[in-house]
């Protein structure tokens, strides 16, 4: 059997609480008629693969106040 996308994603955060103590997540959809939660799922197991595959550079609009 094949695992569904929302599957996927729910190991990625199953890990992420245990290694990394994620507690929460949440998704808010502005139109439940133009998409499925699959699709959702399917998008965030997009960026998940290239942020493991490092594909993503973080961005820096020297706006962080944490940062100075």
């Amino acid at each position: 059997m094949t695992d569904t996308e929302c599957q996927k994603l729910a190991a990625i955060f199953a890990r992420k609480r245990d290694e990394d103590g994620l507690l929460d997540v949440k998704f808010f959809f502005q139109s439940l008629s133009e998409t499925t939660a699959e699709e959702v799922c399917a998008e965030v197991n997009s960026l998940y693969a290239a942020v493991e595959a490092g594909k993503v550079k973080p961005l820096d609009f020297g706006d962080l106040a944490w940062k100075s």
